[in-house]
């Protein structure tokens, strides 16, 4: 039972409200999954390394990959070099990007949880980063996912994320959190782990790997964004077309068309 417990209360979803909020729940998973982790006799196999890179730990009903910081970078700098990802169209997409990355670890027999960066603008500014394709300007979300793995690094696991749409390299939620908060790094900011399933921010979608329907709809969408990220005019045409799909929305509503 005491074990059920520590694993039921790992994966709740956890409010952030700052950087020191974050270091001392990274700190609390850590001893968690430490304590976990001693009581587990699963050895990682390296001769299977080029396959999964990992091995598996149960964390609430659902299974999360654990492996060392040297494979986590090897796994980041694979899923970066996808050319059908559009890691560059930073404005949109993250969700789509995050399933498709969740949906090729998992092939490879790794399991990803996910991690949800989320504001309540009434009270903090959204998040946001340098806009990669266009100097000077930023990119601005009112939440932001990415797949997650946990990294074995001195005795301790601790969730990295995998976001090449923003980092160089697989990176600590901490660090993650850090590089959309670097103009005001008090802000309030939300961090929600969820399984790989949970499509969008307030988990209205869970997804099925397997089915193809959804899995051709993510890959026609990331097909989109690559496009639109070719043409210097892409993101302004993006926006057009998402306030023109919201007019027809509201249309639709008011009984019009």
């Amino acid at each position: 039972m005491a074990k059920a417990f520590f694993i039921t209360i790992l994966f709740s979803f956890f409010s952030v409200q700052a950087a020191d909020d974050l270091s001392s729940f990274v700190t609390g998973l850590d001893s968690t999954l430490r304590h976990l982790n001693s009581q587990q006799t699963v050895k990682c196999d390296s001769a299977k390394l080029t396959q999964a890179f990992s091995v598996n730990t149960k964390l609430n009903d659902d299974r999360a990959s654990v492996m060392s910081e040297k494979d986590a970078q090897k796994l980041f700098n694979e899923l970066k070099a996808n050319g059908e990802i559009p890691f560059e169209f930073s404005i949109a997409g993250c969700e789509e990007r995050a399933h498709e990355m969740s949906r090729l670890m998992l092939l490879k027999g790794i399991t990803p949880i996910k991690v949800f960066a989320s504001v309540d603008e009434n009270e903090s500014p959204r998040l946001r980063r340098p806009n990669p394709t266009k100097t000077g300007s930023t990119v601005e979300w009112k939440y932001h996912v990415a797949p997650a793995i946990l990294v074995k690094k001195n005795n301790e696991l601790i969730p990295y994320v995998l976001d090449p749409s923003l980092e160089k390299k697989a990176v600590p939620v901490s660090e993650w959190q850090a590089s959309m908060t670097r103009h005001n790094p008090k802000m309030k900011v939300q961090i929600k782990f969820t399984p790989a399933a949970q499509f969008d921010d307030r988990g209205r979608i869970r997804t099925n790997f397997k089915d193809n329907d959804f899995n051709n709809s993510i890959k026609e969408t990331l097909r989109e964004h690559k496009a639109r990220s070719k043409n210097v005019e892409g993101e302004d045409q993006y926006w057009f077309e998402l306030q023109r799909n919201e007019e027809r929305m509201m249309m639709f509503d008011e009984g019009g068309y």
